[in-house]
């Protein structure tokens, strides 16, 4: 990835955002030395928010079967009554967690 200072990205936006653009590597943009922000063309952004989205849905799922698993484990002995009570209450805690997950975005 190449690198240039925030002086030189300031300088060189133009040019920059046609090489990104055009499909080379971003463009990392450094102040005093330091990472600060990242060039990227609008495909491997709408590519890197879809990723992103998609690891939220599974890290969703995979918290929801935990959380079924905790309570199967938990009560072996319910009857089914109890059972859909407890699914109605897994349900809403997932909708839970994953309504926090897309506030605290």
């Amino acid at each position: 990835m190449k690198s240039v200072s925030a002086t030189e990205a300031k300088n060189r936006l133009g040019a920059l955002l046609g090489d990104v653009s055009n499909g080379e590597d971003a463009v990392m943009i450094e102040h005093h030395g330091q990472p600060r922000a990242v060039i990227v063309s609008a495909a491997e952004w709408a590519a890197l928010v879809e990723a992103r989205e998609e690891l939220g849905r599974r890290e969703a799922w995979a918290q929801l079967w935990q959380l079924a698993a905790e309570v199967s484990a938990r009560n072996t002995d319910l009857t089914q009554e109890g059972i859909d009570a407890l699914a109605d209450e897994i349900g809403d805690e997932a909708k839970r967690r994953v309504a926090n997950r897309l506030i605290e975005k």
